[in-house]
């Protein structure tokens, strides 16, 4: 890869630059009528997220599902894919929009080592319900 200056692009440096465009676009603007005070702000209580899961282990299970071609299974972590209609959000009472992107390959560590990479990437953006409350945002699971 190369970065705008020509030169090549890490996978430090490709992975910190997407984090930060996602988290760009995931937090909205306030503007100084939406700030409060510090002695009056709320903390924000995160969404509910969805009953069940993929068990990594036992007990220890990760509420996400796997949509996707039920005939692809991941290589490396061997799960296999769960159906195109297949649950893509992570919290309950949601209604928006989901995108899912599976990425396959490795990555050569600073170690000079190489390793097996796989990533499941998801970007998030409509309307979901905290404690009763309708809320609006835009987040990611990567």
């Amino acid at each position: 890869m190369v970065n705008s200056c020509g030169g090549p692009l890490d996978r430090r440096r490709f992975v910190l630059t997407a984090a930060g465009t996602l988290g760009s676009l995931a937090l909205p603007r306030p503007t100084s009528a939406q700030v409060a005070p510090s002695s009056t702000r709320h903390r924000v209580q995160p969404p509910t997220p969805i009953p069940g899961g993929i068990e990594l282990a036992p007990g220890l299970v990760i509420h996400v599902w796997a949509p996707g071609d039920p005939s692809v299974t991941l290589p490396f972590t061997g799960i296999t894919l769960q159906g195109l209609d297949t649950e893509p959000a992570t919290i309950t009472d949601f209604n928006g929009t989901s995108a899912v992107a599976y990425h396959v390959g490795s990555a050569r560590g600073d170690d000079g080592k190489t390793y097996n990479l796989e990533t499941d990437i998801r970007a998030f953006e409509g309307d979901y319900v905290v404690d009763g409350v309708m809320r609006h945002g835009a987040f990611a699971l990567v």
